[in-house]
């Protein structure tokens, strides 16, 4: 139900005002959903690289994985090729002792003080300052 004349020009600006402001609340409706649009796409661009490096980090660390599972086997197979060396020398440091051969090789280091009886007495000790007159 309209008020007054038709065609007078207040109520045609007002029912033209109306449809415009319906039409740009329409518009910015759109531009508010396309910018969510465009926001939810360069997030999902983004997520994809993250995951992209991740998944690259992930193989890179399978790949370390793998290294140390080869380095643990390969230093536990040492280890035991080293427990049997010292189980064999073990044996064979038992079999001379039981032999009972003393060990004929002397050490070329120290040889002992001149002044020497023996192993556990000693007569003198060489002078080590030497006078100069």
């Amino acid at each position: 139900m309209m008020w007054g004349n038709a065609d007078d020009p207040v109520k045609l600006w007002r029912i033209d005002a109306n449809r415009r402001e319906q039409e740009y609340a329409e518009a910015r409706e759109q531009q508010k959903r396309e910018h969510e649009r465009h926001e939810r796409n360069v997030a999902r661009a983004g997520a994809r690289e993250e995951i992209a490096a991740l998944e690259q980090r992930l193989a890179a660390v399978e790949q370390q994985l793998v290294g140390f599972n080869e380095l643990a086997n390969a230093t536990a197979a040492f280890g035991d090729a080293v427990d049997g060396k010292l189980r064999k020398l073990e044996e064979l440091l038992t079999r001379h002792a039981e032999l009972g051969q003393p060990d004929s090789r002397q050490p070329k280091g120290f040889q002992g003080f001149v002044r020497e009886k023996s192993n556990t007495e000693v007569l003198d000790l060489p002078d080590f300052i030497r006078k100069m007159h």
